[in-house]
């Protein structure tokens, strides 16, 4: 007893006397945990070496580096889902941007993780803007699943990932059927051929690597890769929209055995009690209100809000063709679906617990407790409201530079009257 008294007074005084580590102190914020926590009104948190080391009022400690938050609010970072950051630079220059190309073997085990580039300019401008990390997912191909998604961060380095080949992505509702020759049926169909074979795979793989067993449609690639899917490993990611759609995939999911998400869910409002029975989570945008397809007919804007209130968890998508110029929009639209009903801290945790959660990390990420990454936000007030900004945004428990390509433009070409921009005098 005596021995596990003296443990304990150690650790006190590590907590209540001078940090010598790497660390930082964020003093008197607004702390939105999202945990059992909640949000605590003036509270302190202390970060060393990458991670989060305490969470509490007037912790009794200096730091390498202090701020006073004076009453700003702190949120984890925003986790930014299915967009294509670090794979393109200007949409209408085929020659800045990675995707899937036509080719008939890039299916489910496509990645695009290698082709991420940490120094595009995009990462710092979403960065400085409260992403922290980001769900690179495929862009749209030629085949019903289309494929894997990595997790990588926005800390700038070269080597940026978090975890890879964490979903498979696919289409179903009007763009399958077209994949599929022009029917639902026929995609249906398809995507049940796909994981026949992969069950045959894991089942056979010897006879079918020596060539001693029949010839099978799907790439050895995509065989593979479907494996983590059928085990339950990871799940997938289906954009579909129409009610009825969403209902067939879910009978399919369960036929299965796989774990689905369902992205898009325009008409999802109008299955949200099946989906929570079957403990489907759906990712989103809340703001996409307006219906733009036959099978987007019943879109409406409070969406999220009767999704959780039938059960269901969510994911929050950025802004439609925003999603990876202005990933970090995302918290707006979760603005919006607060105003429509939906309770503030689950449209917090829609862009930070949830989708760590679901993906890989939801033990390390997404909210503010000892032990968790350092990945943190300071707000100059609601982070969810159009007018606040970050003040500091950490990665990997550092502040990071809030410095973009648009912020240096804005300095050197914004005072004409020095001789530095003498093409801009009159």
């Amino acid at each position: 007893m005596r021995y596990l008294q003296a443990l304990v007074a150690s650790a006190a005084i590590l907590i209540t006397s001078t940090v010598t580590a790497d660390t930082l102190l964020i003093k008197n914020a607004k702390v939105h945990t999202l945990s059992s926590q909640g949000t605590l009104d003036q509270a302190d948190i202390l970060i060393e070496n990458g991670k989060i080391k305490a969470v509490g009022s007037n912790l009794s400690v200096t730091a390498d580096k202090i701020i006073d938050a004076n009453g700003q609010q702190v949120t984890p970072g925003i986790f930014a889902v299915a967009n294509s950051l670090g794979l393109v630079e200007i949409d209408a220059l085929n020659q800045t941007g990675d995707s899937v190309t036509q080719d008939e073997l890039s299916g489910a085990s496509f990645s695009i993780e290698e082709a991420f580039n940490p120094h595009s300019t995009l990462i710092p401008h979403n960065r400085a803007n409260g992403v922290t990390r980001t769900l690179v997912a495929p862009p749209f191909g030629d085949h019903l699943l289309f494929g894997q998604a990595a997790i990588m961060s926005l800390n700038g380095d070269y080597h940026p990932l978090i975890k890879k080949d964490v979903a498979i992505f696919g289409s179903y509702g009007e763009r399958g059927s077209n994949i599929a020759g022009g029917s639902r049926a026929s995609a249906l169909k398809q995507l049940q051929s796909l994981l026949d074979e992969a069950r045959e795979y894991a089942d056979n793989y010897e006879a079918i690597l020596s060539g001693e067993y029949r010839e099978l449609f799907t790439s050895l690639d995509d065989l593979k890769a479907l494996q983590a899917l059928i085990d339950r490993q990871i799940p997938l990611v289906m954009n579909v929209q129409r009610a009825a759609d969403i209902k067939a995939l879910l009978r399919f999911s369960q036929k299965n055995n796989i774990r689905l998400i369902v992205k898009g869910g325009a008409e999802a409002w109008m299955v949200a009690k099946d989906l929570a029975r079957a403990n489907i989570s759906v990712m989103l945008d809340p703001m996409d209100n307006i219906p733009r397809s036959f099978e987007a007919l019943g879109q409406r804007i409070d969406n999220a809000a009767l999704l959780d209130k039938a059960g269901v968890n969510l994911i929050f998508l950025g802004q439609s063709f925003q999603n990876t110029h202005n990933a970090h929009t995302v918290r707006h639209s979760a603005g919006t679906a607060v105003s429509y009903g939906l309770p503030y801290d689950k449209a917090l945790k829609a862009f930070t617990v949830n989708p760590a959660r679901l993906f890989g990390g939801a033990d390390t990420y997404g909210r503010i407790l000892p032990g968790y990454d350092a990945e943190l936000v300071i707000w100059d007030g609601d982070p969810l409201e159009v007018t606040t900004s970050p003040v500091e945004v950490v990665v990997d428990g550092k502040l990071t530079d809030k410095t973009t390509k648009a912020s240096r433009l804005r300095d050197r070409y914004k005072d004409i009257t020095t001789d530095k921009n003498t093409a801009y005098r009159k």
